[in-house]
């Protein structure tokens, strides 16, 4: 009868530590898959002083009518004589086509660059429009070594984190001139859900 129960006792416990060792596997594979939905920004340097910063926000706004458009630019340049990765250059443009809301409206557009990764948010939502917006973004003067071009993209994220890839005419990285850019970069509004707060454009490695 002790024998019996010796056994029993063995058989359970070896039951119940394979049940441990199962739930140490799968946990950290629960925690990868979870990562993998939030988007791996680009990065841009720190360290930039007064130049560039969270203190320092770059951001431009225009205010534009409807049946007109117009254009929102960003554009600067920290001079960095010597650097390995030569002068840090932001050139940024979005386009809002003619009729994109009312033609009787007038609305302020803004467009800000994070400063710690490759993206901009711009207000208003682009799902609030009729048409898409146009991106045009060149970012020069970053480490662009541990981007993958097998997965480099420029993609929409809207506040509800809605993740979805633009269509556009070109998107390249530089690794001789330690540059990124996209070209032409468009989603169309109709497939967001109804987010106006904002959205945000940007690069993932």
């Amino acid at each position: 009868m002790k024998t019996l129960l010796v056994a029993a006792l063995f058989t359970a416990l070896i039951i119940f530590g394979c049940a441990d060792n199962s739930s140490d596997l799968t946990s950290p594979d629960a925690q990868i898959n979870q990562q993998s939905n939030s988007p791996n920004w680009v990065k841009l340097p720190s360290g930039l002083g007064q130049g560039f910063g969270v203190e320092t926000e770059y951001s431009a706004s225009k205010l534009i009518l409807g049946k007109d458009g117009g254009e929102i630019k960003l554009k600067f340049k920290i001079l960095r004589p010597g650097h390995e990765f030569g002068d840090y250059e932001i050139k940024a443009k979005v386009k809002v086509a003619k009729h994109s809301f009312p033609d009787d409206e007038d609305r302020l557009f803004t467009i800000t660059m994070d400063p710690d990764n490759a993206y901009l948010n711009i207000t208003p939502s682009p799902n609030t429009l009729y048409k898409h917006i146009t991106i045009d973004w060149e970012i020069k003067g970053i480490d662009v070594s541990d981007i993958d071009p097998d997965t480099f993209d420029f993609f929409y994220i809207a506040d509800n984190n809605e993740m979805l890839e633009t269509s556009k005419n070109m998107i390249t990285v530089d690794y001789n001139k330690h540059k990124i850019k996209v070209k032409k970069a468009v989603i169309d509004p109709t497939t967001t859900e109804d987010t106006p707060g904002g959205a945000r454009y940007g690069f993932t490695r």
